[in-house]
């Protein structure tokens, strides 16, 4: 009963993917609503009690919103006496989390999913003037999701038309989306 509510929730979810990206036509909102279902239907698939399934639910809102944050130039320049402590503590808190969702049965790519967001933010403070390495830093939470839809539910029959649609959506991203917002905007 779970796996057709969950599909069927996927399914829904592509629908309106579809939908949005022909009214907008990008891809880029239809892809954060993506990582949004399939990382929180691989999570509750993990463990389906009631808390975490809030759980998954915040974190997936966290995923797609980071997803689908648009680049805005920084203000202020760089400062050169950042904290190495700070660094160390936030790589330390997503290895953290990486362990303890393995230890506790989760599998690699739904640990790895759930500990990413840490590494994100590491990398985007460091990175935060490049405009191609903030989008080239979102691949991973596509990958990673679809990486653990697979993970938490194999290929099945009635799961593998959703999943080459998500593939369909992200390579288009990546081929028309991607190319258009990491270039600056025109000033006129």
């Amino acid at each position: 009963m779970v796996v057709e509510i969950s599909t069927l929730f996927l399914y829904l979810s592509l629908v309106f993917v579809m939908a949005i990206s022909a009214k907008t036509k990008s891809c880029h909102l239809g892809l954060a609503i993506l990582v949004f279902s399939s990382t929180f239907i691989a999570g509750s698939e993990y463990n389906n009690t009631y808390i975490a399934v809030i759980s998954w639910l915040a974190l997936s809102a966290l995923f797609s919103y980071l997803f689908y944050l648009e680049y805005e130039r920084p203000l202020s320049k760089r400062e050169e006496n950042e904290s190495v402590s700070d660094v160390i503590l936030g790589y330390l808190l997503g290895f953290f989390i990486l362990v303890l969702l393995k230890s506790h049965g989760a599998g690699w790519i739904l640990s790895l999913l759930a500990s990413y967001w840490v590494f994100h933010l590491m990398l985007l403070i460091d990175h935060r003037e490049n405009r191609r390495a903030f989008y080239l830093l979102k691949v991973p939470y596509v990958v990673l999701s679809w990486g653990a839809l697979v993970e938490e539910f194999g290929f099945q029959r009635e799961l593998i038309p959703f999943l080459i649609a998500y593939l369909v959506v992200f390579v288009l991203w990546l081929k028309f989306d991607l190319p258009r917002i990491w270039r600056p905007p025109r000033i006129t």
